[in-house]
């Protein structure tokens, strides 16, 4: 239930934005409606008066703008996390004869992030660059961003902006590069920025930031890059089905089953305790597969879950094996190609057991008070 203090506050919210709000008896949803209405068309509004915020960290120079404006700004704390300095990453403001959204959509977009409006205040976000990015922009990027965020690409120079394109095509004969000059030249003539989010999804590609270039790959990678972002696991006994299906809206990606495949997963595997901190959703399937005798294959929109041997009508190995304990992942190479060798209980020494099984619920409690802070 709504309470008369946060009644009041709404209320003081709206009124140094419009400067009149008349409330009544209006139904919540019409209410919530009618604020973020008043939000968006402050937002909207030409801002003729020169406002200058001289270079501070991003919360208090959108809390200093907030005093003009009366405009509420809460930025979240994954796109503060997402920036080159964290929290203490800094940016000025300066807004003259052009509304508030636009000035900030393009000192924003050069660190990855996008406003959204939710009933009374603007919410601060990582773009989705940065979340098919997977990790901390560093500065050089975070220049690049500027940069594409501030010309449209037919405005650079040849090599200005390197290029890597590691797509394959359909057809031999199909000349990549062709295709992505012309999918750019046919983008809207706005930003580059803009340009490249909106003409390579078209063309079933993606984009991240590297260094200070960019590179261009296809829809099969895209996945394999969101199954090894690290991600806080916080489950206890939960459904096995439920587990996968969040971890695939977490990385906005599509989970199938095999038909049946769960069914013959055995009934103590079927419920899942599992509370760790900068695990990747590609080491949870490999524990899962190893305990379970499921498979995963990746496919065009997603991963599928089954539990036969793929491209066979043989079921997969039973799931009554010694569970895995832990994953070793080696590098090969230098392009940061690794292969998981996985450990299952037998496999350990006996006081390497007696010592997990100790250790266990003191890293147990102590990743669930991190979790909680």
């Amino acid at each position: 239930m709504q309470t008369s203090s946060q009644s009041t506050k709404r209320v003081r919210t709206v009124s140094r934005i419009a400067g009149l709000l008349l409330v009544g008896a209006l139904p919540a949803a019409v209410l919530a409606q009618g604020m973020r209405d008043l939000v968006e068309a402050a937002l909207d509004q030409k801002i003729a008066q020169r406002i200058e915020i001289t270079e501070r960290p991003v919360r208090d120079a959108l809390a200093e703008l907030e005093k003009t404006t009366g405009v509420h700004f809460e930025v979240q704390t994954q796109a503060l996390a997402s920036l080159p300095y964290g929290a203490q990453t800094r940016i000025a403001i300066i807004i003259e004869d052009i509304s508030v959204r636009r000035a900030l959509e393009r000192i924003l977009a050069g660190l990855g992030l996008v406003l959204r409006v939710e009933e009374n205040l603007v919410s601060v976000e990582p773009a989705p660059v940065l979340g098919r990015l997977g990790r901390r922009l560093t500065v050089e990027e975070a220049q690049l961003l500027q940069k594409l965020a501030s010309q449209p690409w037919s405005a650079f120079k040849p090599d200005e902006v390197t290029v890597e394109l590691r797509v394959t095509p359909r057809d031999p004969k199909d000349n990549v590069q062709a295709a992505f000059e012309q999918a750019m030249r046919e983008g809207p003539p706005v930003d580059a920025l803009t340009q490249l989010e909106t003409a390579l999804p078209r063309l079933g590609w993606q984009w991240v930031p590297s260094d200070k270039g960019i590179v261009v790959y296809g829809q099969a990678e895209d996945i394999q890059r969101r199954l090894d972002q690290p991600l806080d696991m916080s489950y206890q006994r939960v459904p096995l089905d439920k587990l996968l299906l969040d971890l695939g809206q977490r990385l906005g990606i599509m989970v199938h089953f095999e038909p049946g495949a769960l069914q013959r997963v055995s009934a103590r595997d079927r419920d899942v305790n599992l509370v760790q901190r900068g695990m990747t959703t590609r080491q949870v399937l490999e524990l899962i597969a190893g305990n379970t005798g499921l498979w995963y294959e990746v496919v065009e929109d997603g991963v599928v879950i089954g539990s036969r041997q793929p491209g066979t009508s043989e079921p997969a190995p039973p799931g009554d094996r010694p569970p895995v304990v832990a994953i070793l992942r080696i590098p090969i190479g230098t392009d940061g190609t690794t292969i998981d060798f996985l450990i299952r209980a037998n496999e350990l020494p006996e006081e390497f057991n007696q010592l997990r099984d100790r250790k266990m619920p003191v890293i147990i409690e102590e990743l669930r008070k991190q979790l909680g802070t």
